[in-house]
């Protein structure tokens, strides 16, 4: 599946990466090891592209003596990401128990959908106010 990865750097600005990766948190690692190296760099939102985009490859030089360990990856990234991620997977437990309920479960699968995509939103504001 594809993610955007957005990121920030002094040098680089505000930008936006897609990557294909197996899940949210393999796709900020995948971009935390791109990008690194640039000074002051950091993730603040990470969510799958569901519109149908062009992917290109990010252009970047190798060098076999640069550092690509993470600076960002701190306490508050790791909160955000627990909080948004506990709070997806409730609203993932609550939509799957509302298919063995149906009809009556319709319900229980559009509060569980809210509930996700607020912890996704959450995590996502959260990470950005450095919480």
């Amino acid at each position: 599946m594809k993610y955007k990865v957005d990121w920030t750097s002094p040098t680089q600005g505000i930008q936006s990466t897609t990557v294909e990766a197996l899940g949210l948190m393999q796709a900020r690692e995948q971009v935390e090891s791109m990008y690194a190296h640039i000074d002051g760099f950091k993730v603040f939102c990470v969510g799958p592209v569901f519109e149908k985009q062009d992917y290109s490859e990010p252009e970047q030089s190798y060098s076999s003596n640069q550092s690509f360990q993470s600076e960002s990856s701190g306490d508050s990234d790791s909160f955000s990401s627990l909080v948004g991620g506990l709070a997806f997977s409730a609203g993932g437990i609550i939509a799957i128990l509302g298919l063995f309920t149906l009809p009556v479960g319709i319900v229980a699968m559009v509060i569980g959908g809210a509930i996700g995509w607020l912890g996704w939103k959450l995590a996502c504001w959260m990470s950005d106010r450095g919480w």
